[in-house]
């Protein structure tokens, strides 16, 4: 795709996002704030994602979410979350610090609200909100989110108590 097309593509999303203090990179770096900010907390298994064009001409991506283990908020077992970005028909768009997400992927995020101008639930602090989990059947899991500062590795049975630790910390 043209970088030009590509930009024009990007720039008539940003009144659709949703609190970009919210979404935007590095602001939500730290675990409280994290937490804090996200209305849903899960661990999920991608299962499927099907880039769609919008009427307006902006591209998102719907992807399908088994829910694995739920930390705050009321997931449903399957979820639909859409996430601006994608490619149709030859047309792509790729927002600078949103987390890759794969079918087979199991990812523990961070959701905001879903928007009101878009129905788009977007992890908070883009990157920050979403941590790849690699790793368990034989050897030790762990999560890692790639940032612009490298990647951060942590070992998954301690992230996961941290979380929850937080979580509850916060419901007080």
């Amino acid at each position: 795709m043209r970088p030009p097309v590509l930009l024009a593509a990007a720039l008539l999303l940003v009144p659709f996002l949703p609190r970009l203090d919210a979404a935007s990179v590095g602001v939500a770096d730290d675990l409280p704030d994290l937490v804090a900010r996200a209305e849903i907390v899960a661990e999920f298994q991608v299962v499927d994602a099907r880039p769609e064009m919008l009427p307006d001409g902006s591209i998102q991506t719907a992807y399908t979410f088994s829910t694995l283990t739920p930390m705050k908020g009321r997931p449903a077992s399957v979820l639909e979350v859409r996430l601006p970005g994608g490619e149709v028909a030859g047309r792509g768009l790729l927002l600078p610090g949103m987390p890759e997400l794969r079918v087979g992927d199991r990812q523990i995020l961070f959701l905001s609200a879903q928007g009101k101008e878009k129905p788009w639930r977007m992890p908070i602090g883009l990157a920050a909100g979403a941590w790849k989990v690699s790793g368990g059947g034989g050897g030790a899991a762990v999560v890692s989110r790639v940032q612009s500062e490298g990647t951060d590795v942590r070992d998954y049975r301690e992230f996961v108590a941290a979380v929850l630790e937080e979580v509850a910390r916060q419901q007080g």
